[in-house]
C-alpha cells in the first residue's frame, strides 16, 4: 500500500510504525469519540510524542503542564480532578486511548455530556458525591479569592457571590445544588456550566490548538447568544460577570500555579524531540506547526 503521512512532524519510518501500531485502536476511537480516525491517530501520536516516545509517561503534573499550556486552563485544582476522573487504566498515568477520550469531551462534547462532567468534577473538587452545598459554594468563593491580590470587603464580596449563586441555582430551594439543579441552570443560561472555575477550555483556545491535527472547522456546539436568552437570564449573566469581574482581572497575576500565558506550537527536531514553542499573544491566531 502507498504511505499516507499522518504527522509531519516525525520521520517518515516513525509514522509509518505507529500508524500500524495505533490503526486498530484509532478505529475503535473513532466510532466512541468525537473525532475521525485521522484526527485520532494524531492525537495518539502527539501523545507518543509529548511522553518522550513513551519512556515519559503522562502524570498528573504533565497533565496539568498540558492543559495549562495548550488548553489555557489554568485551574489546578479542577484539573487534577478531571486527571482523576480520566485515568482509569492506571491512576498514575494517562493512557493514549484515555488522552483521546477527555479531549473528545473538552473540545467537542455535547452539553449533556458536559453537565454531567462538570458536575461531577465540582462534587469530586469539594469531596461530595451528590450535592453542592451553601458551604462549599463559599468555601469555593474564598480559594479564588486567596489567589487574588488584596481587595477590600472580600468576605463581603463571597457572600454575595454565594447568595447570588444559591438564589440562581437551588432551584427545589433546599440549601444544596443537585445534579437536577445543575442541569436546569445551565439549560436556561449556559454561563452556570463553570461557575465554580474553569474546567473547559475557551472557544478560541479550543480552536487553536484544533488546527494542530485537523483541518476541520471547529464548532462551538454550547455557545448560547444574548439574543437566545430571557430578560430574567441576561439579568443574571450581568450581575454573575459583574460579581466575578475582580477575580477575571487579577487571576494571571496573582495565581501561583500557572505555568504560563503565551500560546504554544508543537516543535520536533531530528532526533524526534518535543519542543513547546511559545507564541506572542498578538499571534494566537495563527502560525502554528500543525502534525499534518
Amino acid at each position: 500500500m502507498p504511505y499516507t503521512p499522518i504527522n509531519k512532524c516525525l520521520r517518515a519510518t516513525v509514522d509509518i510504525r505507529l500508524q500500524h501500531r495505533y490503526t486498530n485502536i484509532a478505529t475503535e476511537l473513532s466510532r466512541t469519540t468525537h473525532f475521525n480516525k485521522i484526527e485520532v491517530l494524531r492525537l495518539l501520536q502527539m501523545h507518543y510524542m509529548l511522553t518522550k516516545d513513551n519512556t515519559k509517561p503522562m502524570d498528573k503534573l504533565n497533565f496539568i503542564h498540558f492543559m495549562d499550556v495548550f488548553l489555557g486552563v489554568r485551574n489546578v485544582e479542577s484539573v487534577d480532578k478531571v486527571y482523576l476522573l480520566c485515568a482509569e487504566t492506571n491512576k498514575e498515568y494517562l493512557t493514549g486511548p484515555e488522552f483521546v477520550k477527555v479531549l473528545s469531551l473538552l473540545l467537542k462534547g455535547t452539553l449533556p455530556d458536559l453537565i454531567n462532567f462538570c458536575f461531577e468534577v465540582y462534587t469530586e473538587m469539594i469531596r461530595s458525591p451528590k450535592y453542592i452545598k451553601k458551604e462549599d459554594v463559599l468555601l469555593m468563593s474564598r480559594r479564588n479569592s486567596m489567589k487574588m491580590c488584596k481587595l477590600v470587603n472580600m468576605e463581603e464580596y463571597d457572600q454575595s457571590f454565594v447568595d447570588f449563586v444559591m438564589t440562581e441555582v437551588d432551584k427545589d430551594r433546599d440549601n444544596r445544588i443537585s445534579l437536577e439543579d445543575y442541569r436546569k441552570s445551565v439549560h436556561e443560561n449556559v454561563a452556570w456550566l463553570q461557575f465554580l472555575g474553569q474546567i473547559i477550555p475557551s472557544s478560541n483556545q479550543k480552536e487553536i490548538f484544533m488546527r494542530l491535527f485537523t483541518d476541520r472547522p471547529h464548532v462551538n456546539s454550547i455557545k448560547s447568544t444574548a439574543a437566545e436568552m430571557t430578560r430574567k437570564n441576561r439579568e443574571s449573566v450581568a450581575r454573575m460577570t459583574l460579581l466575578k469581574s475582580t477575580f477575571s482581572q487579577n487571576e494571571n497575576t496573582a495565581s501561583s500555579t500557572s505555568f504560563s500565558s503565551d500560546s504554544t506550537g508543537l516543535v520536533v527536531d531530528r532526533n524526534d524531540t518535543v519542543h513547546v514553542t511559545k507564541k506572542n499573544k498578538s499571534t494566537s491566531d495563527g502560525n502554528y506547526l500543525t502534525l499534518f
